[in-house]
């Protein structure tokens, strides 16, 4: 079998296995990259003279002609991203710490009783929050402090949470775009072009902004008929909840606080300098030395089986890219884009954007990323920075297509289910289904408006 057949057949088994739910994701993506190490090892002396073959200035010369551990170390370099994954890790630390803080639950109570018992404005504060806390956290905190305090405010109000969690979900993936931590998808991005935090606060977040006014005007519209007058002993009730027994200590909820404001001035700072990574892994030092916990309790609860999902992606994506089953896609949409910038951008939205309702949007940005720079080299050269935007905005927000599209979908079921309340499928999938189309719609024109008028940087 051709090695790229191989690759390319390989790949598509591990994301249906994913897709499928027949194996964990994250056991799936390690056998998957186990299979692809043998594979290349297996082949690596025929694969090898070929390749030198062609080129002889190709570094393969200067590797041993068995497959060896400074093979593997060549290749695990050259596959594995480091500074994304000590990037995604740190965020881990950061996020698990400041969840635990109490901050962002103190932020929601003192805003649930901001809206003075109004369902309507309850919601446009959710999304509001949801939004601004993505910006700073991940998708996945913002939506396990969001969930929890949405049941507690509809349960005090006596109306129905699934308005609120539907919304709620599909406003964290529009965050997911507006800044370098704000979603995996941004952060793998960042980690293959080193864009900086400004970078997306100066060129996405008008996106992200506009996104979020229309995400509003459409939820209140599609759930009107849920907003109702609560009585006025239950608001009462909820305007007496005491948002300061949420903070487990005053003295770390102070100082997650102003860690979390020095993080975020040293990722515009510091981080403009290439360095988000180093930013972020001192930043986690700093959160797990000052917080008050105990290490051991903090890296208990960190998902790490998200640096291993992450590894067994870098090895199948790598698989890919070394036997060219990326460069050929790549030539492929060169091709049909005829050269045409504002076309190329259009399929990078799209194609990432639906892939990413029915495939984890996590896969496909790896999978595109060495795309985006076969198009960037051409001939003829296509505009980088907007293939950049155009692969964030399509593979985050085509994450709202599905209820299981996103991982901030899929805790939004999961809480609903563990509260004994599922959401309504066919509610969550028709609001979901409007606002990827008006999404997709609405960023392609964004993008193609900076092609014409103010260009996105390259990297």
């Amino acid at each position: 079998m051709f090695p790229a057949v191989f690759a390319l057949i390989l790949f598509i088994a591990i994301i249906l296995l994913i897709m499928l739910d027949v194996l964990d994701h994250t056991a799936a993506a390690l056998i998957g990259g186990i299979i692809a190490i043998f594979y290349l090892a297996s082949i690596w002396p025929t694969w090898r003279a070929a390749v030198i073959f062609a080129d002889p200035s190709s570094p393969y010369q200067l590797l041993p002609e068995h497959f060896n551990t400074e093979v593997f170390a060549y290749f695990f370099n050259k596959w594995v991203d480091l500074p994304t994954l000590i990037l995604i890790l740190s965020m881990l630390v950061i996020t698990e710490v400041s969840k635990d803080s109490g901050v962002f639950q103190f932020i929601v109570i003192k805003a649930i009783k901001f809206s003075g018992g109004d369902t309507r404005k309850l919601l446009i504060i959710f999304c509001l929050l949801s939004f601004g806390m993505t910006t700073i956290l991940t998708q996945i905190t913002t939506m396990l402090i969001m969930g929890t305090l949405i049941f507690l405010a509809c349960d005090a109000l006596e109306t129905n949470p699934a308005p609120y969690l539907i919304s709620v979900a599909l406003v964290t993936n529009v965050g997911g775009i507006t800044s370098l931590i704000a979603s995996v998808p941004a952060m793998l991005i960042a980690g293959a072009t080193l864009y900086t935090f400004e970078w997306f606060i100066v060129n996405i977040m008008p996106l992200g902004l506009t996104l979020l006014a229309i995400t509003i005007f459409i939820v209140l519209r599609l759930f009107r008929k849920d907003f109702i007058v609560p009585r006025r002993s239950r608001v009462d009730d909820l305007l007496e909840i005491d948002e300061w027994e949420l903070v487990p200590d005053r003295l770390v909820f102070y100082r997650t606080a102003i860690l979390l404001i020095v993080i975020i001035v040293g990722f515009v700072t510091i981080g403009s300098l290439g360095l988000t990574f180093l930013v972020a892994l001192g930043g986690a030092l700093a959160f797990v030395t000052l917080s008050g916990f105990r290490p051991g309790e903090i890296f208990k609860e960190i998902e790490w089986s998200v640096i291993f999902f992450f590894m067994g992606l870098f090895f199948l994506v790598g698989l890919m890219e070394e036997f060219g089953v990326l460069e050929t896609i790549g030539h492929g949409i060169l091709a049909l884009t005829g050269g045409n910038a504002f076309f190329a951008t259009f399929l990078m939205v799209w194609i990432s954007g639906l892939t990413s309702g029915f495939v984890d949007n996590i896969p496909v940005t790896l999978t595109f990323i060495p795309v985006v720079q076969i198009l960037s080299i051409g001939p003829p050269a296509l505009p980088v920075g907007n293939l950049w935007a155009s692969l964030l905005v399509g593979a985050v927000l085509g994450g709202c297509l599905t209820p299981i599209a996103s991982a901030a979908n899929v805790l939004a079921v999961t809480i609903a289910e563990k509260e004994e309340r599922p959401l309504p499928k066919n509610t969550f999938l028709r609001t979901g289904v409007i606002l990827t189309l008006v999404f997709l719609l609405i960023s392609t024109g964004y993008l193609f408006l900076r092609i014409l008028i103010f260009p996105i940087p390259a990297p």
